[in-house]
């Protein structure tokens, strides 16, 4: 078979794929950028449940079919075609994990809650496309919202019973949907100068499908909860499977206690050094947890106003555009190509940052960089913890691991790789865990040391290794949450302790590890996984190494595992570089 019937071959399986999304999976159609279902929800009936299943075995089984005829030893172009059905059959296997072996509307309300939400945000969130496309995709927002009570009926019936965290984060949600459906879809048909009719009444049948979900929650939290615990061999696939690593649980805790132990002696020399700067005359306390302690509370003493919190996030981008584009880290995509948002009500609850990628097949839509402002609801006290905590010198950490050269560059180079599932299929290891590895080389490559970036060098640096200390502690917490018996009160010690969160931000953390099993581990796992390939590639390349280089031939395979890219730059495959400066 030749190299190009392996591709050929490649390419249908993903074209397949493609066909299961648009039939069974409207939501993720939209957001793919299949057209045809932008008005549809899926269909949680038995039968077609069952259907999805059959579907999908059929799928894994062409899959492997396809995979056992590829040598294992192939290179160039037959070696991509693999990596592409190794990328397709990590999904469908995952996929088939939540649908019938830890079957996710069954077991977790917020998967239906996140159907929804995604389903009407995706369709409104384009806020610069024409007239006549914002009014298609506000009808269509409408036309969803009208099926969202036969949804969530079926829903309810699938529902026996909820782990404690997930109804909290659900309940949690409830409200900001309400808002989402009658507030927002007739707000935005006023904004567009159409008859607020059928968006208002969409809104409403909507609002009471969601109430009596709601109601149905409430019940279910008197009732005996569910495991929210994975145990060892659902986590070991959900991290093979779901987060594309095959870094054993035990490796993970081994090396995230070093690392740990590495990071606290370093922010302990850190906050010695800078004492007589933050402290001029006071003498530097003997303990050191206390000078480190002392230091981290000056800095969050820096924290700006609630109304300030996302004008200075953009400045926090703009100074990493400007650090980047100096120092040569990365290629840069076009600043425009970012929108900085808040974070609507419908989504919080979860992350306080995050970036969305453009679709696969939009890859000229861009990226939208959402922050969660503080509440309104939330009076001085109760926003107080939260402003310390993303200070100025936090918010330019958030600037370089979601922006530049972070997600944004990441995906915006992924965006424009000129294979369909390598920009269909993503891995989060190798997305967060390029985010980490480059926030680790961008401090070393000096940022916060010079007069572009507006906080102290000594502030950065603190904050970014105790963010460092942080990604290790959240391996540990992950692994033995779902792995092992770590409970709450050990888990809040971990963070608290030794990664020094705040007591509110750790029992959070605790809660988003318990709903969103596998995904703490990413950061750190993919951090070291992208550190091991550097290491590599300097043994082999010795002194003609070269870190932009190597960040070129990284960004240049879409969000694929890391030993894909190894085997890619072993393969020395050419390096892909859409946003290559002129000349």
């Amino acid at each position: 078979m030749s190299e190009t019937e392996h591709q050929h071959r490649a390419d249908l399986l993903v074209g397949r794929f493609l066909d299961h999304v648009r039939t069974h999976e409207p939501v993720q159609a939209t957001r793919t950028g299949l057209d045809g279902r932008d008005g549809e929800l899926p269909d949680l009936a038995p039968d077609a449940l069952a259907q999805r299943s059959r579907d999908l075995a059929v799928l894994a089984a062409e899959v492997a079919a396809v995979l056992g005829e590829v040598d294992p030893e192939v290179r160039g172009a037959d070696r991509e075609a693999r990596d592409d059905l190794l990328l397709l059959e990590q999904e469908v296997v995952y996929r088939r994990f939540l649908l019938d072996e830890r079957p996710r509307f069954v077991l977790d309300p917020l998967a239906v809650l996140d159907t929804i939400s995604a389903g009407i945000h995706e369709l409104l969130r384009v806020a610069d496309a024409s007239p006549g496309d914002q009014c298609c995709r506000l009808e269509a927002a409408a036309q969803r919202a009208r099926r969202v009570p036969v949804l969530l009926e079926q829903a309810g019936r699938l529902l026996s019973s909820s782990p404690a965290p997930h109804l909290d984060v659900a309940a949690e949600r409830l409200p900001g949907l309400l808002a989402l459906v009658r507030d927002e879809l007739p707000r935005r048909a006023e904004a567009l100068g159409v008859d607020v009719s059928p968006a208002r009444d969409a809104g409403e049948v909507a609002g009471e499908g969601l109430e009596a979900y709601g109601a149905l929650l409430a019940e279910l939290s008197e009732e005996p909860a569910a495991d929210w615990r994975l145990g060892a061999r659902d986590h070991a696939l959900t991290l093979r499977a779901g987060l594309g690593t095959s870094m054993d649980p035990r490796d993970i805790e081994d090396r995230a206690r070093t690392w740990m132990r590495q990071v606290t002696a370093e922010l302990d020399e850190l906050a010695q050094a800078g004492w007589q700067r933050r402290f001029p005359g006071e003498a530097r306390p003997g303990d050191p947890q206390e000078c480190l302690r002392r230091s981290l509370e000056q800095i969050a003493d820096t924290a700006v106003r609630p109304d300030q919190l996302v004008a200075e996030a953009r400045r926090a981008l703009h100074e990493a555009r400007a650090f980047v584009a100096a120092t040569g880290l990365t290629d840069l995509p076009p600043a425009d190509r970012l929108v900085v948002r808040e974070v609507p009500p419908h989504l919080r609850g979860i992350a306080v940052a995050f970036l969305v990628p453009p679709p696969p097949l939009r890859p000229d839509a861009g990226c939208t960089f959402y922050l969660a402002p503080v509440p309104d609801r939330w009076n001085q006290e109760q926003a107080r913890p939260y402003l310390r905590e993303y200070h100025p010198a936090q918010l330019r950490s958030l600037a370089i691991h979601e922006g530049y050269p972070g997600h944004f560059v990441q995906l915006e180079h992924a965006a424009r790789h000129p294979r369909l599932a390598r920009r269909l299929l993503s891995r989060p290891v190798f997305a967060e865990g390029w985010a980490v590895y480059i926030e680790r080389q961008a401090l070393a490559a000096g940022f916060g040391d010079d007069e572009q970036v507006s906080v102290p060098g000594d502030d950065y640096r603190l904050t970014q290794r105790r963010l460092e200390l942080q990604v290790a502690a959240f391996a540990l917490l992950d692994v033995g949450l779902h792995a092992g018996t770590l409970d709450d009160d050990d888990a809040v010690r971990l963070l608290t302790g030794p990664a020094l969160q705040p007591p509110a931000q750790a029992r959070a953390t605790v809660a988003r590890a318990k709903v969103a099993p596998g995904q703490l581990c990413a950061y750190f796992v993919g951090g070291e996984e992208l550190l091991d390939l550097r290491l590599e590639r300097e043994r082999i390349e010795g002194e003609e190494f070269d870190p932009a280089r190597f960040h070129q031939q990284v960004l240049s395979h879409g969000t694929p595992t890391v030993p894909m890219v190894a085997a890619a730059l072993r393969d020395n495959e050419p390096v892909r570089r859409p946003f290559a400066a002129p000349g």
